[in-house]
């Protein structure tokens, strides 16, 4: 956690437990209340539309949006539709349930409400291991495998922009993984699709052996701009950005 670049603070609701960061000169108390009215509100659309659609929180393979028994067309409404649309989406994209896609997505619009109601500003948002960038000049991206010997000693250099940086493991944290990876770190300018691609690639690692064929697939994804596998004291990456070896006083 960059404390020189960014004053976090921590906020949670249920499920969610997100520390949020923003430049000191820009800290408002008004920003903790802004963050929780968020979550809040993405709580309760995800809980609504489950209601209707008992698919939709523990499917593990992608659903299709919600059609009535009468077969006419389900429709949502307003910003309902962008946040329900957004998971379904990012599933079929990647092979995944809905809610690979969860942790990215509230970490994303919670900071893009954070930038609407208090002005344009670097801002970071993380959700469990899963990340929401906006920032202005380049940021260094650690990145974190548990026990891996190799853990903490590489990093992505992110340019200035709005990215997603999710991570998917089968030996550390509490989400659901079918693979053995140690970590898995993708990088996507949408949080939520970088939090399903992290989940799909995590799943298909049971060994080292299956890294070179998961990072040839990442070279056919225009939208992964970054990817790392780790899986004991093997790492593989591949992408358009710089990776930075980190000292071990950094």
């Amino acid at each position: 956690m960059n404390r020189e670049r960014f004053r976090f603070f921590h906020v949670m609701h249920h499920e969610s437990d997100l520390m949020v960061g923003v430049p000191h000169n820009c800290f408002h108390p008004g920003i903790e209340r802004c963050v929780e009215g968020e979550l809040v509100r993405l709580r309760n659309i995800l809980l609504d539309y489950s209601k209707r659609d008992p698919r939709f929180i523990p499917s593990l393979d992608p659903i299709d949006l919600l059609t009535p028994p009468s077969g006419g067309a389900f429709s949502l409404e307003g910003e309902e539709a962008e946040e329900v649309l957004t998971m379904i989406s990012c599933g079929q994209k990647t092979g995944t349930g809905p809610m690979a896609a969860v942790a990215g997505l509230f970490a994303q619009q919670v900071g893009r409400e954070i930038v609407a109601s208090f002005g344009e500003m670097e801002v970071a948002v993380e959700n469990g291991g899963d990340l929401y960038l906006r920032n202005k000049i380049d940021l260094v991206s650690v990145i974190h495998a548990g026990a891996s010997s190799l853990s903490d000693k590489m990093a992505f250099v992110v340019p200035p922009g709005e990215w997603g940086i999710c991570t998917s493991s089968g030996t550390m944290g509490h989400s659901f993984s079918k693979g053995q990876a140690d970590a898995v770190t993708v990088i996507s300018s949408s949080a939520p699709l970088a939090d399903s691609w992290a989940t799909a690639i995590a799943n298909r690692v049971q060994s080292a052996d299956d890294m070179e064929r998961e990072l040839e697939s990442v070279a056919g994804i225009a939208e992964i701009l970054g990817c790392a596998i780790i899986v004991e004291n093997q790492i593989g990456i591949r992408g358009k950005l710089e990776v930075k070896l980190l000292s071990l006083g950094e």
